[in-house]
């Protein structure tokens, strides 16, 4: 970051002006109390700025991709989503916060109630780390993700690195093949959201009905496992 110096309004003015200098410092007398030098140097690093121009996008779940991969069915999908401006605040500050996928796949029947033959579910716990100014993510199972433990984690320089690693989804396994039967349709529901359980309970006080900590995504697809075969 360059840093430039701000000239005073002596500096300023063209050469050969006619307007007086006003500033004390030419006077001769010290500035009145609690007034600011026109030159400042910073003690430290400034915070990241948080004022950006970004212009809201609609949250949408692309096509949920199915394939089958040896015994195993995988799905694929790439998320679209800006962070509301509070969890961005949040996360500059250093909180943590958890993203949470989920998928349930129904075999649908037309004389009882659908059965649900898999359920998966995978979570991301991104912090900032204001010492080294990156991002670190993790992505791992439920109870890992969420107390900080073993899990798969990678640091980015910028949120929105992270973020894209969020929002694109590939090779997630999420049934074993022999769940699915043949000749039977079956509905795939995916479900994203920000994980407002898992904040710090007063903020979980203050998030609840606040339209500005909500995000959540929703997409479903039916299909027959013989056509993915």
């Amino acid at each position: 970051m360059t840093l430039t110096p701000v000239a005073n309004a002596a500096q300023a003015a063209p050469a050969g002006a006619d307007e007086p200098a006003s500033s004390d410092a030419a006077s001769g007398h010290p500035p009145p109390p609690g007034s600011s030098p026109a030159l400042s140097t910073p003690s430290a690093l400034p915070a990241p700025s948080l004022s950006t121009s970004r212009v809201p996008q609609p949250a949408t779940v692309g096509p949920l991709e199915l394939r089958r991969q040896g015994d195993a069915l995988e799905l694929g999908t790439r998320l679209r989503f800006d962070l509301p401006e509070p969890v961005r605040d949040a996360l500059y500050k250093g909180l943590s916060v958890i993203f949470t996928a989920e998928v349930e796949i129904y075999r649908e029947r037309w004389w009882w109630l659908d059965a649900r033959v898999s359920r998966a579910q995978r979570q991301w716990r991104l912090v900032y780390q204001p010492l080294t100014q990156r991002w670190r993510l993790s992505l791992g199972s439920a109870p890992s993700v969420r107390a900080g433990g073993a899990a798969l984690a990678q640091l980015f320089d910028s949120l929105d690195e992270a973020l894209a690693v969020i929002q694109y989804i590939a090779q997630w396994r999420v049934a074993d093949w022999s769940a699915l039967e043949a000749g039977d349709t079956h509905r795939i529901e995916f479900h994203f959201h920000l994980d407002t359980d898992k904040l710090p309970r007063p903020l979980q006080i203050g998030a609840l009905g606040d339209d500005d900590w909500e995000l959540d995504l929703n997409r479903q697809r039916t299909f027959s496992a013989e056509r993915l075969d």
